[in-house]
């Protein structure tokens, strides 16, 4: 009984992925305000009914398709980094961080891409920042009052990285991820300035 149980989870698991990878495929290519059900149902291949089963309304499945993997965007508390000197562990999370946006396009699309809300483009931000923020207090040592400012300055170019990446696919995520640490690598050499209005 409890392997039937687990193979039903599994199914039902890959069904609710279905609908999540159709909705991220529908708002990259035609824009988060023309995602309707019907259409993500039909690009999954499912009865419009079903889709009631794993998810209560729309919103709801775009909660699913946007911000159930972004959450892992360059989540700088990784046990496998913590033995490398600070500046490599930077250099690893920026190229984790690009290949994470190469791997899931569509869903990158969908916030940084040409079509995106500004809602969730403006949570992204935020939780961009916040994981820089952690980053340069784990990191780096730096102060709070540092890191108000260095935070909000580096995750608006790693966004700038990402949009980059997405508009030019020849591109790979080590080529942008090293681009942008030639831009933050002369940032972390200078002492931050504690005169500076945070």
């Amino acid at each position: 009984m409890p392997l039937a149980a687990t193979r039903s989870e599994r199914r039902r698991s890959r069904r609710r992925q279905r609908l999540i990878d159709a909705a991220r495929e529908i708002i990259a290519h035609k824009g988060l305000s023309k995602l309707t059900v019907q259409d993500v149902t039909e690009e999954a291949d499912m009865a419009v009914g079903s889709f009631y089963t794993y998810f209560p309304n729309k919103q709801a499945l775009i909660e699913a398709a946007i911000w159930e993997d972004l959450h892992q965007l360059a989540d700088p508390k990784q046990p496998e980094l913590n033995a490398l000197p600070p500046e490599e562990r930077y250099v690893q999370q920026l190229l984790q961080a690009f290949q994470f946006v190469d791997e899931h396009r569509a869903l990158f699309q969908a916030v940084f891409g040409p079509r995106h809300a500004p809602e969730h483009y403006e949570r992204a931000l935020n939780l961009l920042e916040d994981r820089v923020a952690e980053g340069l207090r784990v990191n780096m040592g730096l102060s709070e009052e540092a890191i108000a400012w260095i935070a909000p300055l580096v995750s608006g170019l790693i966004a700038g990285g990402i949009r980059y990446l997405l508009a030019h696919p020849e591109l790979s995520a080590e080529q942008v991820a090293a681009r942008t640490v030639a831009l933050l690598r002369p940032l972390s050499e200078q002492a931050p300035d504690p005169s500076l209005p945070s």
